[in-house]
């Protein structure tokens, strides 16, 4: 009887002990799978973190930023405030100021001939900027602001010129002064926004329409922030998307970054620059491929479609600071044109010299007429040289 009993306990003795060794192999077994997981969760978020890290940079930077036009009013009350003036200034105010050309009671230049399509040709639009206006030396495309010229619509603001492409979805042209006193001590504002002074029937062209990581183009600046850091309102200004093209990264953060940065460097010299801007072609090289265009989902299910450029050019004229500056612009000026393929890898071989070419050859490409109120001798002296970097 006892013999019977050992037995019977020691048999329940090993199983107990078998199935505690189970309970432990399979509780072991779960930790790894848990810790697999986890190890696998962690890759990915890694991954995906790496992969989005320019969108998420962005939604850092701009999380408690307005995105429309009071917030702009808001940082220029404060500026006002700062600076000690007793006058505030409502979005309105700001508002009106954008778009109302600053005139002189007189024309900049005489008028030309008067002859369209003939060379020196210009219309009412060219005439009568102020100095160190965008568009004192004339206005490229003979932009109009009028509903009816939605390809080529004139915005006049206080930072840029704009004329904007209302059915290709980014600018034409930005025209921009640029002198020792556009450049200051304010951060870069990074408030990309819709612009809130396109007609109120268009399309305003939002952030997140880039879908970086399907397209792989990044919100090229046609104005610098870093040619607006006088004021954090300036800055703020340039980051209106009618100011933005489809860019490649490698055309916007080293080609043309290395020409923004030259051309504050020519400032910094002691030089004023008038400077002319924009996309030109169909179709680039991204950071996720080649695309002609970037579709954008509207809310009612269509599609409208912004123009991936094939090219960014650019035209500058730099003299030394002074006034009178169509009189002083002779053929000695400086005169640079560049014209940079909007791809990957375009940096292997060199940086923006290598994209060199004339005015004239610009001119030829876009069918705009640059600087139109210059004399015709000097003109065409500039427009056909190509610079070379001393």
């Amino acid at each position: 009887m006892s013999t019977t009993k050992k037995t019977t306990k020691t048999s329940s003795s090993k199983r107990t002990s078998k199935s505690n060794r189970k309970r432990s192999s399979k509780s072991k077994a779960q930790k790894w799978f848990t810790v697999l997981v986890f190890i696998i969760v962690a890759i990915y978020a890694a991954w995906y973190v790496y992969t989005n890290r320019y969108e998420i940079i962005d939604i850092v930077k701009t999380e408690n930023f307005a995105t429309d036009e009071e917030n702009y009013a808001a940082i220029e009350a404060e500026e006002v405030k700062a600076s000690g003036k007793v006058e505030t200034k409502t979005s309105e105010d700001v508002k009106s100021t954008q778009k109302a050309p600053v005139k002189t009671e007189k024309p900049a230049a005489a008028t030309k001939k008067v002859v369209a399509g003939e060379k020196g040709y210009s219309f009412d639009g060219d005439l009568g900027y102020a100095e160190n206006d965008p568009l004192f030396f004339g206005n490229p495309s003979d932009a109009v602001e009028e509903l009816n010229a939605n390809t080529n619509y004139l915005m006049i603001k206080d930072q840029y010129t704009v004329s904007y492409n209302d059915e290709l979805l980014i600018p034409n042209w930005v025209a921009w002064h640029l002198e020792k006193d556009d450049m200051g001590d304010s951060d870069r504002m990074d408030d990309f926004r819709p612009d809130p002074d396109l007609p109120k029937d268009w399309y305003a062209v939002k952030k997140a329409d880039y879908q970086y990581n399907t397209y792989g183009y990044d919100r090229g600046h046609v104005c610098p922030s870093a040619d607006r850091t006088a004021t954090k309102g300036d800055n703020s200004m340039t980051f209106l998307m009618t100011n933005m093209m489809p860019q490649s990264p490698d055309n916007n953060r080293i080609i043309w970054m290395h020409f923004e940065n030259f051309e504050r460097e020519l400032v910094t010299q002691g030089n004023e620059v008038y400077i002319i801007a924009g996309p030109y072609g169909k179709g680039g090289t991204g950071a996720t491929g080649y695309f002609e265009e970037v579709e954008i989902k509207m809310k009612d299910g269509t599609i409208r479609n912004m123009r991936v450029p094939s090219h960014t050019w650019k035209v500058v004229i730099a003299i030394p600071d002074g006034k009178n500056d169509l009189e002083r612009v002779d053929s000695k000026a400086t005169a640079i044109a560049i014209n940079v393929p909007n791809q990957q890898g375009i940096s292997k071989n060199g940086d923006w010299e290598q994209y060199l070419c004339s005015i004239d050859d610009i001119e030829e490409m876009t069918g705009y007429d640059f600087f139109e109120l210059l004399s015709d001798d000097v003109e065409d002296v500039l427009e056909s040289a190509v610079y070379v970097r001393k």
